[in-house]
């Protein structure tokens, strides 16, 4: 007895021409304001975060825990969002892809404890960066009690910066 070997359905060249642009753009417009904004303010806050408190909150403290905490908590919310709906909607249809889904190339529907094994899966593939987390809590925590017995010298003023050499009058 043969069996038929079923396909999910394909988007089309327009679709797909689509999701190109839409990726395109949004990817170039996530890097530009990166560069543009991020980095630039993540720098000037690392370099005076031992001067400041952010939220009542050391700014060394937000600094290493927001690194080695927060995150790989934010990307395990971002991957159990988005791969992690994917695999409860695969448990839940019992096939993959789940109905509706459409894919970019001929793809075989999978059904069975196969299918289970993709959707338990997706569902773990956030347990890395809570992995992460939970490894740089303590890693933070020492981190932040070397920098404490430092000295720190923070101007008056930490908004205004020093310069360097006398001032001449133009």
């Amino acid at each position: 007895m043969s069996q038929l070997t079923e396909f999910a359905e394909q988007y089309t060249t327009t679709e797909r021409l689509r999701f190109i642009a839409l990726y395109i753009v949004s990817g170039g417009a996530i890097t530009v304001v990166s560069k543009l904004y991020f980095f630039p303010s993540l720098k000037v806050f690392a370099e005076s975060a031992h001067c400041g408190t952010v939220l009542g909150f050391d700014g060394l403290a937000v600094l290493w825990y927001g690194l080695f905490v927060g995150m790989p908590l934010s990307c395990a919310l971002l991957v159990a969002g988005v791969i992690g709906y994917r695999g409860c909607r695969i448990l839940r249809d019992r096939q993959t892809p789940p109905l509706g889904e459409k894919v970019f190339r001929p793809t075989r529907i999978v059904r069975g404890t196969k299918a289970k094994l993709f959707g338990f899966l997706h569902l773990l593939s956030c347990a890395p960066f809570l992995a992460m987390a939970i490894w740089g809590f303590p890693q933070a925590s020492v981190m932040l009690s070397r920098t404490e017995s430092k000295p720190v010298n923070c101007p008056a003023n930490p908004s205004v910066k020093q310069s360097i050499g006398p001032i001449s009058a133009a």
